[in-house]
């Protein structure tokens, strides 16, 4: 195993998400540092040159504790050991503490995991107090085989550290299987509060138009024998109703895509200018956050819309900047005359909405006429920094479709940075632990006070160097040394670890540890581990060359490569949780915004054609009333029919069930053609085709009709899918086609009509072609490869 076995490249800052250490690692990291423990505690016992039967015993005693604290550690290893937890805790106390009796002190260091193992098998309530009795009881044992002072301190620091360490590696891997599963079900949940966000906005700008819809057509209907005349008044405003309610499918369509305030301002100049209204743009407001650029630009373009469909301006003024903390944006226009109408609009139309999205950043919407003859419309938002420190790697966005409008879930102070938190905190327990423990060692040697204190600062500068190195992405201070401040900084930690020894002889060991950790986080792949071996064979033959003995330098050895997997493990967990814990808005934010671009293509596909072919009986019915009253009130019926598909329809795409069939939609469009007056040839020979195909090719054929309908003067259309080996394809030719035979295929990132529908097509591993085909005739054609199974 080596460092970059989790990802790691080079000795920069890992972006968040980059370098994931998978459970599978965290045990192996856990079980190479408990065997080294074993292996430490084992040397001990071979050291009393027991008898073979006795050392038998000790190797099938360390074996079970091995097991047992491996399922303690990790429950899903041992299934069915972990059911049976608090026996095996009491199995294990008995492994641990029955030998003492047998090997005295060698065996005392095996209670360290029965601490550990109390806060992991048992509640923390009892737990923790299990905890104290058992550092207690190890600080005892090792009191009562070496009484001296600095013995007996330097075992309640390791009766601590030790156990804090099994706890941390444990406890830690199985939080980040918890970030995992947890950022999923963020994703989910906000998924889910977008859904019923985009559900809300279509009952409120498109609901409510197509229930008048129906109702008008029902009375039309009755209307048409007795009060012809009243008829066609109510035939008008359906179709007043029907346009506006397509120009607000079409809006809502393109809200949900990607939107910026500066660049609705720079379309809002050249719309006014096109609509002979005289515009003064004031903007300076320069980068916005994600949400509050959305949240504007949707103001904007809202505000634009009522103006023009409401009011009589002449000019127009938009302003944006920043005062105070809060950005305002403000759409003025000398409309005023109509301005009661627009204050109608409010309460039940997208202003409603706007004021729910701006709120929900702790912004305001206010519109009132004035004085002076204009009315005005002004959105402000507070700009907020985010709480809490951020990892450095964590990503900025603007102007793309936040989960902030209103926001979708984020972690939130509090109980959701618990995590990082407590993975920050044990390592940096873990850290002071080694501290203690190296500078009661250092105490013990009886140096006089200020060369005593002149170690105990260099102990303290290797701890404060290798924290800087594994907290250099999370903390302010320490960013500094990303990059080659970095490799300095760890040069500096080596001549803390090496100059002593030439200093202080044989009273310095130091943390040769921290020094090989510090190796393993900052460098890159091919020089990481070699150059820890370097810096723990270094330091342990300059331990054997200042006077001590060669077990000293054993012990110390195997404590160095178990310091050195301890601190890399606990410090590449600890920035994997926080680098997880930011990552789940991130994750949560691409699924909204793939949730939004679902929610457009489905509500331009869907009531798209519903609408268009609504505006078109419509027509029909208002011409044929007056000649042909019977014929009128059947297009009605389907009117009525039409409108209460599109409202099942805004049912379906806000709860995401989304599924069509090719056959329903085919025999939808012979109808609705021969109502136009438009002759139809329809021919499938495709036979059952998988879900997501049928869908998409009756997308498509929705979508072609509409744009028959609405941009060609056709008079025959042809509608044929065949099947093929291995693919279906639906083809779709009218006779209207204009002077260039051209289709609007250049939208492939998710817009609407015909590049919409080509981008999903694709999505399903197929291909749109829209070609003229001869003279006067234009062809719309779709071929899907279909999977074979088996």
């Amino acid at each position: 195993m080596s460092t970059n076995a989790a990802g790691r490249e080079d000795g920069e800052s890992v972006p968040a998400g980059s370098q994931e250490l998978p459970p599978r690692k965290a045990i192996a990291i856990t079980a190479a540092v408990l065997v080294g423990f074993f292996v430490i505690d084992g040397s001990y016992v071979w050291a009393e040159h027991p008898p073979a039967w006795e050392l038998a015993a000790s190797l099938s005693g360390f074996a079970g504790m091995l097991v047992l604290q491996l399922s303690h550690s990790f429950p899903r290893l041992f299934p069915f050991l972990t059911r049976y937890r608090y026996a095996t805790w009491v199995l294990q106390a008995l492994l641990a503490c029955i030998p003492i009796a047998v090997f005295g002190v060698a065996w005392g260091g095996m209670i360290v995991f029965l601490t550990a193992s109390a806060v992991l098998v048992f509640p923390a309530a009892l737990g923790w107090p299990l905890f104290v009795l058992c550092a207690a009881a190890e600080t005892a044992v090792f009191h009562h085989y070496a009484p001296r002072w600095a013995d007996a301190v330097y075992a309640g620091v390791e009766s601590v550290l030790i156990p804090l360490i099994v706890i941390g590696l444990s406890r830690m891997s199985g939080m980040i299987g918890q970030l995992h599963r947890s950022r999923e079900e963020l994703s989910r949940l906000a998924v889910a509060a977008e859904r019923l966000r985009f559900a809300r906005d279509l009952h409120d700008v498109v609901g409510f138009s197509l229930s008048a819809i129906s109702l008008k057509c029902e009375l039309a209907y009755r209307l048409l024998a007795d009060a012809p005349a009243k008829a066609q008044e109510e035939l008008a405003e359906i179709l007043g109703t029907s346009r506006k309610a397509l120009a607000d499918v079409r809006s809502v369509s393109r809200g949900y895509r990607e939107m910026s305030l500066s660049g609705e301002a720079d379309a809002a100049v050249s719309m006014l200018a096109g609509a002979g209204i005289r515009t003064q743009l004031q903007f300076d407001c320069g980068s916005l956050p994600g949400p509050v650029d959305t949240a504007l630009a949707a103001a904007l373009r809202e505000g634009l819309t009522n103006m023009l469909r409401h009011s009589k301006a002449e000019r127009c003024v938009i302003g944006a900047g920043v005062h105070d903390g809060t950005v305002r944006l403000t759409l003025a226009n000398d409309g005023v005359g109509r301005a009661a109408r627009v204050a109608r609009t409010v309460s039940d139309g997208g202003l409603t909405v706007l004021e729910r999205r701006l709120a929900a950043l702790g912004g305001t919407l206010a519109h009132a006429a004035g004085d002076d003859g204009w009315f005005r419309l002004e959105a402000a938002v507070p700009l907020t920094e985010p709480a809490g420190p951020e990892p450095a790697a964590r990503p900025a966005h603007r102007g793309t479709p936040d989960a902030a409008s209103p926001p979708a879930p984020t972690p939130e102070v509090g109980h959701a940075d618990l995590v990082p938190r407590a993975a920050a905190l044990i390592t940096l327990a873990v850290l002071a632990g080694y501290f203690l423990a190296y500078g009661v060692v250092t105490a013990s040697y009886g140096l006089p006070a200020g060369r005593l204190i002149g170690a105990v600062f260099c102990l303290l500068m290797i701890v404060v160097l290798h924290l800087a190195e594994s907290f250099h992405w999370r903390m302010s201070w320490a960013s500094r040394w990303a990059g080659t401040p970095r490799y300095v900084a760890l040069g500096l930690l080596a001549l803390f670890q090496l100059v002593p020894y030439l200093l202080f002889g044989r009273h310095w060991v130091g943390i040769p540890g921290l020094l090989a950790g510090s190796a393993l986080l900052a460098l890159p792949a091919a020089a990481a581990w070699p150059a820890a071996a370097v810096a723990i064979a270094g330091c342990n033959v300059a331990l054997y060359a200042v006077g001590n003995g060669v077990q000293d330098v054993i012990y110390e050895t195997a404590y160095d490569v178990i310091c050195a997997l301890v601190v890399f493990g606990l410090s590449r967990m600890a920035q994997l949780a926080t680098e997880l814990h930011w990552s789940r808005a991130e994750i949560a934010r691409l699924a909204v915004i793939t949730e939004r671009l679902r929610f457009a293509r489905d509500l331009h596909d869907l009531l798209g054609f519903s609408l268009s072919a609504i505006t078109l009986k419509c027509e029909l019915v208002r011409r044929l009333a007056p000649v042909k009253p019977v014929r009128a009130q059947a297009e009605l019926t389907e009117v009525l029919q039409i409108a209460r598909q599109a409202l099942a329809d805004v049912r379906v795409v806000a709860g995401g069930t989304h599924r069509m069939s090719l056959t329903t939609e085919a025999e939808n469009a012979t109808a609705m053609l021969a109502g136009v007056g438009i002759s139809a040839q329809v021919r499938l020979e495709c036979g059952e085709l998988p879900a997501d195909v049928d869908t998409v090719l009756a997308t498509l054929l929705r979508e072609g009709l509409t744009n028959v309908l609405r941009h060609s003067q056709a008079g025959q259309c042809r509608i044929t899918a065949e099947r093929t080996a291995d693919a279906v394809r639906l083809s779709l030719v009218n006779d209207g086609a204009d002077g260039t035979g051209k289709a609007v295929l250049d939208s492939h990132g998710g817009g609407s009509g015909i590049g919409n529908l080509s981008t999903r097509i694709q999505a399903v591993g197929g291909r749109l072609t829209a070609q003229r085909c001869r003279e006067g005739w234009f062809e719309l054609t779709a071929e899907v490869q279909l999977k074979t199974t088996g």
